[in-house]
């Protein structure tokens, strides 16, 4: 019966030897991928950095050609405003029919020179494409 329980005794030795000694590679193991964890972390906070930066960037040169849309819509506003005022003051001035048929013609032209420049610069997109 001595022997038994001092195998036994030995065994339950190497148990818990083998059990402390797979409890310490479990934490070893446990420490490295934490340590690899925090490593992407670390990568990955640099890439969100860096694409916030673009992102910052693009939203910067957006607002600029926003505000440059809008000066120059205000622009055209206040030009067609004063070509507006000055055609109602030259109309009101000028009566005549012949003034009229005039002012007509000269519409007209106008009008097919910028249609025909429109079918050209059409023209020559679709040619190039």
């Amino acid at each position: 019966m001595a022997i038994a329980m001092s195998i036994q005794t030995l065994l339950f030795v190497g148990a818990a030897i083998g059990a402390f000694i797979a409890w310490r590679r479990a934490a070893a193991a446990l420490e490295e991928a934490k340590a690899k964890a925090e490593a992407q972390v670390v990568e990955l906070r640099a890439f969100l950095d860096r694409m916030a930066v673009t992102v910052d960037e693009t939203a910067r040169a957006l607002r600029r050609g926003t505000n440059a849309a809008d000066d120059l819509m205000t622009d055209v506003r206040d030009a067609m405003g004063t070509v507006r005022n000055s055609v109602g003051t030259v109309a009101s001035v000028v009566s005549a029919p012949r003034a009229a048929l005039a002012v007509g013609l000269l519409k007209g032209i106008q009008v097919w020179r910028k249609r025909r420049a429109a079918q050209r610069l059409a023209a020559s997109a679709a040619s190039e494409l």
